[in-house]
């Protein structure tokens, strides 16, 4: 097993609001591949200690950055100068999939729905309420763990949240409401997992319901009828193409009440805590964990 991979390097922690949590998939994953006999080790990655990794030298690097340094292709592109293999998405794909406004273009350029939207600009804030109607979402182009997203009811809403998102981007989008059921569908090795039904406690699947919250519920295997939950794994795997990823991922998706799918996002380095989805829907296919860490390590090899 060790000289399959080599010395293993799991990145952590960064410098983006998801920090905490990346502590945390960090450590799972960290202690799954020690578990398993890998020779491994782990950085808290910060700005100013990345020549640490040209010290460590490893022969691959397991990737549990989440949002901004770790999702958006910087770490990526400072491996690849460094020839170094990583797991998941390479530079470009993830720069691309961090970006929602221009993720959602090329989603739209290949005929996969996703909620209409718009940029918000100080020149179009007044007008945005004339283009949308409400409710409507408000979210950064460039957060993950729908940090800064918020469902808006009027006015009031409107500009406290527009407010609220100054403070952590300049580049934030309004979108549709989609009014339905919320999923996911983890992809690891270009093969999509069960889907996983969500039930917020609130009106979405916010931070507070992804990290907090002990009324949240997820339901897998997910109760949809197996032509819908094939059609949302093919949604799925289609959206990861077009997008260019690789290795492994998430797409979240909405069905509306006239049972059409909308893709909201995809997530290129998902979380891998004890609450996480795509260890959940790996567990429902009989893969257990530590299974489940080398598969995403097996990503390193692939250069498709």
């Amino acid at each position: 097993m060790k000289d399959k991979y080599g010395k293993v390097l799991v990145l952590m922690g960064g410098w983006s609001n998801e920090r905490d949590i990346s502590l945390i998939s960090g450590k799972y994953v960290f202690d799954s591949l020690k578990n398993s006999g890998i020779d491994v080790f782990q950085l808290d990655l910060r700005k100013d200690n990345l020549q640490i990794i040209k010290e460590i030298n490893p022969k691959r690097v397991f990737i549990v950055l989440h949002g901004k340094g770790g999702e958006d292709g910087e770490i990526q592109e400072y491996l690849d100068s460094l020839n170094i293999p990583y797991t998941g998405s390479k530079s470009e794909s993830s720069k691309l999939c961090m970006n929602k406004r221009h993720t959602k273009e090329v989603l739209l350029s290949k005929n996969i729905l996703t909620p209409r939207f718009e940029r918000i600009t100080e020149k179009n804030i007044s007008q945005i309420e004339k283009n949308f109607e409400y409710p409507f979402i408000i979210k950064p182009s460039a957060e993950g763990s729908s940090i800064g997203v918020y469902v808006i009811d009027n006015k009031e809403e409107y500009y406290s949240a527009i407010n609220e998102n100054r403070k952590i981007s300049d580049d934030y989008i309004v979108e549709d409401y989609i009014k339905g059921v919320e999923y996911t569908v983890g992809i690891v090795s270009h093969s999509a997992l069960p889907v996983i039904k969500l039930i917020p406690p609130g009106k979405f699947y916010d931070f507070d319901a992804k990290y907090n919250s002990e009324k949240m519920e997820y339901i897998c295997p997910s109760g949809l009828d197996n032509i819908i939950e094939n059609k949302l794994k093919d949604i799925s795997l289609k959206a990861f193409e077009v997008l260019k990823c690789k290795g492994w991922g998430r797409v979240d998706i909405i069905i509306d009440d006239k049972n059409r799918p909308w893709v909201i996002e995809l997530n290129t380095v998902p979380g891998m805590t004890s609450h996480s989805l795509v260890p959940m829907a790996a567990k429902e296919n009989g893969i257990n964990f530590d299974q489940l860490v080398l598969r995403i390590l097996d990503s390193s090899f692939d250069e498709k």
